[in-house]
Parts: structure tokens; C-alpha cells; sequence
């Protein structure tokens, strides 16, 4: 074993080897005592924030469709219900609690499927859920019914160009482009609504490119120098902000959705897409202007352009950064050493902040705070505390779900982030950084083959130091054939 500078020079997609993290996860439990500051919690703990946040929402919402079941007498199509089963989806796919699966799919054939106002719908806000009906198709491909109405509301945009008419303000990007960006990757000839493969992207993009580039009389809502989002073209010169002055806004859980919106088409889109190097540019560009305005506390204000306008944490937006930068850490678009300590301590606000715990009388345990109600600027619904409710719950609850997956995939059950293997003619690198405190703990390297299910101690080595970051590596005989691999601590 040796030290070093983290390694993450591996491509997006298209691995021969994988690193796989080991993972013996309990159910949600009472209060855990808070990480060491600096450091992730193991998963367990971060799988069981997941399973009381969510816990805490389904027993409110023990019926998961109705009519108009929502505040204000939204039906449960709305954007708002749609971003929730995003982060529910993400949990199912690392517990596979079938009562999570069940609720998702009781909700979406209550709907029959369809978006809120038919096939002809062009609200961006409404295609939200139809990214959750092609996702919940994936997890049960004999339900095709479950794609026809998205297929169709897609097809209708592209027919009518809508997307360079709606895709207007920044939130229309989470809520929108994955639905074609999902479409595009599915088979086309799984239903006769879906178009060819190479249809949905490009028209993806161009809808991207107008509202980025074009769209307003600054060209687009994206600050090329500041690489930030304006939430729409009202925001395009200084607004009042709360404290009287005129200042720039840049809205944090706006620029939420597009980074959440970038990773989410990302994660389906080819790497070989012509645009894909655009998408790319543009998350790592968000990702350095977001880092740099986090709190102290971890958490981020309200408006990332200044501090003084409705200061505080706020968690929705803190969800959506944290959720990106551990995406971006997971799939090798940003440097662990850069972005790793963000992401931890954005967690640890959301999971020790935000997150109501045992001894929580008001809400209730699982209840998420410094929740922003929806809206469109600070301004929003003030004051954003600890102990107030947001007018709608589902959203932010989807977003902390959202991010946790995408940490618990990177800590690791032992607090240690494995990347993916670096591969030479006859050896493998596997780099690894620990990331929780370890002193004198013996580090096992276990492999399996891709069919295997037995896994063998490849190399062991004693790490005896408690310091977090630093940055090791095993290496092996590169055997033939996919093999999977995991570190973990041994007796």
C-alpha cells in the first residue's frame, strides 16, 4: 500500500473492471450520534437518514395517488410529487424495499400513467412524473403501457418545437430534459410511440441551447463568466434583495435543478453524444461556482450572490449540490480531492441539521428542515427555519434521497471511496481514499470474477493513521475477464 494523490483519470462509461463497495444495510433506526466532523458516515448510517426521511413522508402520504391529494388541490402529478419518486426510486435501487417499489407503482396507475394535463401538455413542470414512469417501466419492462403517454407528450413537443417556447425559466431543465434524454436511450422499437434513438437528443439539445444561449435579451440564462443561472429573464438585472440593496441573484435551488437536470441526462446519455462534451463543460464549470459559495456550516443560502439576502441554511437547494458533486465524484467528472470535502460536509449539514431526529415533538422524526417552499427567488415564503414546514413536502424530501444515494455509493460501509480500477497490461491500480478514521485497521482487497459469487482476499495492508483524504493504492495481477472488487477493514 502506498500514499498518494487521489486518481480519478478514468472515462465516463465503459469499464472492463468495476469497484463495488460491500454493503450489509439495517433498517432505519433511532438517533445516531453525529459523524466526526470532516468525515462520512458509513453507509448504514446514511441509508437509514434515507429510510426515516422517507418513512417520515409516506406516513403522512399513506395513499400515494388521488385526485387532488396535494395542497391547494394539486393532483399528484404535479412537478412536485414527480421530483419526490425521483429520490424514492433512487432509495428502492439500494435497499429493493418492495414497499417502496409498491407505493411508486400504485401511484403511477392511479394516474394511468399520464401527465397532468394529457398528451398535449406543455407545461416542462408536468413531464417531471413521466421521468418516473420510464423509470419505473426499467425496473418491470413488461409494463410498456407505462411509457405511452410520455412518449406521446415528447413526440407532441417535438412536433410543435414547445421546448424553445417553455423552456423558459431555469427549473424547466430538472423537470424536462431528462424525459427526452431517458426516451433516447430506450430501444426504439419497445412501443410504436417511441421515435428513433437518434430523435430525442438532438432535439434535447436544441431546446438546451436556446435557454442557455439565446433565450432573452442577455442570450440565454446562463452567466458565462459567473456560470451560474439567472431563474428567469426577470432576474437578468439586479433585484431588491432583503436587506434593501440591489444585488445580483443567483437562486440556489434554481441552479439545484440544472446541475440535478445536467447529472440525471448524463447518466443516460452516451458519452459519444456530439453535445455530451457541452453538458460536461457546463456541470464542472456549476460545480466550481457552487463550491465556492458554500456556508461555513456546509449548508448554502438562498441566494448564492450574496449572503445577506435572507441568510440561513437552505436544505433543498443544499440536496441538489450535494447530490451533484457526488455524482460528479462517482462518475469521474470531478476530483474527489477537490469535491470530497464539500460533499461531506453538505451531508453532514442535511443529515445533523436539517434532519429532525427522535427527540424531534413538532414535526415529528424524519422531518426535513430549512426547507424553502416552492417558489421562484428568496424572496419565497421567509423565514426558512429549522422547525417550518414548506408548503409542500414531497420535493425536498426527493432531493435529500436523491443526494444520499449518491453518497452512499460513495462512502463506502467502512467510510472508504474505491475508484474505478486503472488497468495495465499485466496489473491493476486501485485507488482508494479513506475518508472515515481508521488507526490500525488491516484494509483487505477482495475480488470476484463477473459470474462469481464467492469473493477472495486478493492483498491486505495495515493502515495506521487517523487521517481523512489521504489517497492509497492496491495493486494486482490483471486478470482476465471483468472482476469486481471491494476494500474492506478485516479483523
Amino acid at each position: 500500500m502506498k500514499s498518494g494523490r487521489p486518481r480519478i483519470s478514468f472515462p465516463f462509461a465503459g469499464w472492463l473492471l468495476w469497484a463495488a463497495a460491500a454493503a450489509n444495510f439495517p433498517g432505519a433506526g433511532s438517533a445516531a450520534p453525529p459523524p466526526v466532523p470532516g468525515f462520512l458516515p458509513p453507509q448504514s448510517q446514511i441509508l437509514s437518514d434515507m429510510v426515516l426521511a422517507d418513512n417520515n413522508f409516506t406516513n403522512d402520504w399513506p395513499v400515494p395517488g388521488c385526485a387532488a391529494c396535494l395542497p391547494k388541490s394539486h393532483p399528484s402529478t404535479i412537478w412536485t410529487r414527480g421530483a419526490y419518486f425521483e429520490g424514492a426510486l433512487a432509495l428502492y435501487r439500494i435497499n429493493h424495499d418492495t414497499n417502496i417499489y409498491n407505493y411508486a407503482a400504485q401511484w403511477g396507475a392511479f394516474t394511468n400513467w399520464t401527465l397532468r394535463s394529457g398528451d398535449t401538455d406543455t407545461d416542462p413542470d408536468d413531464q417531471d412524473a413521466g421521468q418516473e414512469y420510464i423509470e419505473l417501466y426499467l425496473m418491470d419492462t413488461t409494463q410498456t403501457n407505462r411509457l405511452t403517454h410520455i412518449a406521446n407528450n415528447v413526440n407532441y413537443w417535438m412536433q410543435n418545437q414547445t421546448g424553445l417556447r417553455e423552456w423558459t425559466y431555469v427549473d424547466s431543465l430538472h423537470m424536462s430534459m431528462p424525459a427526452f434524454a431517458k426516451l433516447g436511450a430506450l430501444d426504439s422499437n419497445t412501443i410504436p410511440a417511441l421515435q428513433t434513438n437518434a430523435t430525442y437528443t438532438p432535439e434535447m439539445y436544441s431546446f438546451f441551447h436556446n435557454i442557455k444561449s439565446v433565450y432573452g435579451k442577455s442570450n440565454g440564462l446562463y452567466n458565462l463568466t459567473d456560470h451560474l443561472w439567472w431563474r428567469d429573464t426577470t432576474f437578468l438585472s439586479n433585484y431588491t434583495a432583503s436587506d434593501g440593496t440591489r444585488q445580483k441573484c443567483y437562486w440556489s435551488r434554481g441552479n439545484g435543478w440544472a446541475m440535478v437536470a445536467l447529472c440525471r441526462t448524463m447518466d443516460v446519455l452516451p458519452s459519444s453524444d456530439p453535445h455530451y462534451p457541452e453538458y460536461l463543460q457546463t456541470f464542472q464549470d456549476m460545480a466550481a461556482a457552487v463550491k465556492a459559495a458554500q456556508r461555513p456550516d456546509g449548508f448554502w443560502n438562498m441566494n448564492l450572490a450574496y449572503t445577506n439576502d435572507y441568510p440561513g441554511p437552505e436544505a433543498s437547494g443544499t440536496s441538489c449540490f450535494v447530490y451533484g458533486m457526488a455524482w460528479g465524484i462517482n462518475h469521474g467528472c470531478l476530483a474527489a480531492s477537490d469535491y470530497l470535502p464539500a460533499v461531506i460536509s453538505g451531508w453532514n449539514a442535511l443529515s445533523n441539521g436539517a434532519l429532525h431526529r427522535g427527540n424531534d415533538t413538532t414535526n415529528g422524526p424524519g422531518f426535513l428542515g430549512y426547507e424553502q417552499s416552492t417558489g421562484d427567488a428568496p424572496t419565497n415564503n421567509p423565514p426558512v427555519t429549522h422547525d417550518s414546514a414548506p408548503d409542500y413536502t414531497d420535493f425536498g424530501v426527493g432531493l435529500f434521497l436523491l443526494a444520499g444515494a449518491e453518497v452512499c455509493a460513495l462512502s463506502g460501509d467502512t467510510g472508504i471511496t474505491l475508484d474505478p480500477p486503472v488497468v495495465g497490461a499485466s496489473q491493476v491500480q486501485l485507488n482508494f481514499t479513506v475518508i472515515s478514521s481508521q488507526t490500525n485497521a488491516t484494509l483487505n482487497l477482495l475480488q470476484t470474477s463477473q459470474l462469481g459469487a464467492t469473493w477472495t482476499t486478493n492483498a491486505s495492508a495495515t493502515f495506521s493513521t487517523n487521517l481523512a483524504g489521504l489517497s492509497y493504492a492496491f495493486t494486482t495481477t490483471n486478470s482476465p475477464g471483468a472482476m469486481f472488487y471491494r476494500v474492506v477493514v478485516g479483523p
